[in-house]
């Protein structure tokens, strides 16, 4: 997709350098993986904040932006000279809205041609290890790639473009969509959906329009997935689990998540969109973690707490709604209790 054609999808761009820009555009870039012909929106200084230092790299990827007129109207010097070396610029009145129209033909681009209806092996198209073990009534999609001593159990779903590695059980009626990556020794149990489209829209004249997602699911090795749970696909670049790490039944995980190694995400857990886990990581019974939120290092979350916002550093103990430090909510809740009691007695 050359630069020009971008305009057909998305009229309100204003290229701001380089119009003529002969070279196509591969794909849509996250700031956590810069790809190459890609672009990059930057909406805000929280984003631009994290994208200056991979200018460098956007370089020699040869990535463009699209940056918000307004922010880019108010930036200093010294940042739009910076930015100003990329190889093109456009500007948009609504970042969100270019985001949410511009994902659409880039999902088609990567997702065209993908046969859904037959199965790979009648194709010729998968490379299943001779140990692997596959029941009766799975359906195996094209160009999937199976490990040695792999199971997979009756009524599964493993659409085309995935690799499962050496070891990996995989229960019945589990669903796991195009580009997903698993790896050695997993177990993932019965009713389990990965790679189903992230949940993003952008509410535009009384509707709301979708995001389109495409940047599949990375899962290391060693990972267990209760049952009935769903791990979404990341909008651009993939949502991602880390090695060890122990998911219960009926967790949420949503897209462009990353969890670190050694997590343990107890059962009717969630993850919104882009919040961080770093390794060793625990959510208690139906603890949230809203979108964007970063938990350090070892962070524990107690059952039901609601964190909504924020950094937390390495071994914080949270709980409550909105969560805190869990001393600071359990003398809360000692306090409220206290003048409950003295309140009843008079």
């Amino acid at each position: 997709m050359k630069l020009a054609d971008l305009l057909k999808f998305e009229s309100n761009l204003k290229i701001a350098k380089n119009p003529d820009w002969p070279e196509e555009i591969l794909a849509i870039s996250s700031l956590d993986q810069l790809q190459l012909n890609g672009l990059i929106f930057i909406k805000n200084a929280k984003f631009l904040t994290k994208f200056l230092p991979l200018v460098s790299q956007a370089l020699e990827l040869k990535v463009g932006l699209v940056i918000d007129e307004k922010f880019w109207g108010f930036l200093n010097a010294q940042d739009k000279a910076l930015l100003e070396q990329l190889p093109w610029i456009a500007t948009t009145p609504n970042i969100a809205l270019s985001l949410t129209n511009l994902s659409k033909p880039f999902y088609e681009k990567k997702m065209q041609g993908i046969n859904y209806q037959v199965d790979g092996r009648q194709m010729g198209t998968v490379d299943i290890h001779p140990t692997a073990r596959i029941s009766q009534n799975v359906f195996i999609g094209e160009n999937v790639k199976i490990g040695a001593f792999v199971e997979i159990l009756p009524g599964s779903v493993i659409m085309p473009h995935v690799s499962i590695g050496e070891g990996t059980k995989i229960f019945s009626n589990v669903s796991v969509y195009p580009f997903t990556e698993i790896g050695k020794n997993c177990r993932i149990h019965s009713g389990v959906v990965i790679g189903s489209d992230g949940f993003g829209y952008t509410f535009h004249q009384g509707q709301h329009q979708k995001i389109w997602h495409m940047g599949g699911v990375i899962i290391e090795n060693d990972v267990e997935i209760g049952s009935n749970s769903s791990v979404d696909m990341g909008t651009f670049s993939p949502t991602h689990i880390g090695t060890g790490t122990r998911i219960d039944n009926l967790v949420q995980i949503g897209h462009n998540c990353r969890i670190g190694r050694g997590c343990v995400l107890c059962g009717q857990a969630g993850m919104a969109g882009s919040s961080v886990l770093e390794d060793f990581v625990v959510l208690g019974g139906r603890a949230a973690v809203g979108p964007e939120v970063h938990l350090g290092m070892g962070t524990q979350v107690a059952g039901g707490a609601k964190v909504i916002e924020g950094q937390w550093p390495a071994g914080s103990k949270l709980g409550g709604h909105p969560a805190r430090d869990l001393k600071e909510w359990m003398r809360g809740l000692a306090y409220l209790r206290k003048v409950s009691l003295k309140d009843n007695k008079e």
